[in-house]
């Protein structure tokens, strides 16, 4: 689900993170996943280029068998944010690095929209493995919203999706999950998620994202990716500065 471990991992770190930064965006926090999802676009588009296919299992999830894969291996596409304005985007593959084939392709990237021509802002890619984004802290806090796996409507005998058990549940199953002593929980703003084009339409395409902080006992390092949508950018968590 995520790079999160102890920090003493990080001798022998894996896979990579890619680092782009964008000029002239207007996207928002609000629709996170729809900017992730026209990068996830044009990365494929552009593989298709170098390559003549888009068969890429980092970059679209998708295996030979075109299944999805339900073992977090595949990339995660991280947009950044400063104060709710679009700056970047990190480009996130966990266990293993982007073939030569990809990171050529990656380099064409270069102009991502996903609407009207407002939208449409200029990439550059900045760092091919940003060293700076496995970041070490004991304190983390949430960029972009969390939103829990599983839908709450706070039906009596469904305590165990209340969103608070289901973030600690999905913290217990990481290798750092032993070391977690807190966690703060508050209700944040409704979000975009992404949906799979065989339930589009029948599910909803907003829930309620939201926000909370971390203590470990020990350093860990990141980033820390959890919830719904983390693929395409949602709970996104990050170091708390002090």
């Amino acid at each position: 689900m995520s790079l999160a471990k102890p920090a003493s991992d990080l001798s022998a770190p894996t896979g990579q993170i890619v680092r782009f930064i964008f000029r002239g965006a207007k996207g928002r926090i609000a629709i996170t996943t729809i900017i992730a999802e026209a990068f996830r676009s044009a990365a494929l588009s552009a593989l298709h280029a170098v390559a003549g296919s888009r068969n890429s299992f980092l970059l679209s999830g998708h295996r030979n068998d075109r299944k999805p894969d339900d073992q977090h291996r595949h990339a995660y596409y991280l947009p950044q944010f400063t104060a709710n304005e679009l700056v970047g985007l990190l480009l996130m593959s966990p266990h293993e690095p982007f073939s030569t084939e990809e990171m050529k392709a990656l380099h064409m990237v270069r102009k991502v929209q996903w609407g009207g021509p407002s939208t449409r802002c200029e990439v550059e890619l900045v760092e091919e493995d940003d060293l700076s984004a496995r970041a070490v802290a004991s304190r983390w806090r949430t960029s972009t919203p969390y939103v829990p796996l599983r839908r709450f409507w706070g039906t009596h005998g469904k305590r165990h999706l209340v969103p608070e058990k289901q973030l600690k549940v999905e913290l217990e199953k990481l290798p750092i999950g032993a070391a977690i002593t807190s966690v703060q929980f508050a209700k944040g703003t409704e979000v975009r998620i992404r949906l799979a084009s065989r339930v589009l339409g029948t599910a909803p395409s907003r829930r309620m994202g939201f926000h909370a902080e971390l203590t470990a006992s020990i350093p860990i390092s990141g980033p820390i990716c959890l919830g719904h949508s983390c693929h395409f950018g949602l709970g996104l968590f990050v170091p708390e500065r002090c």
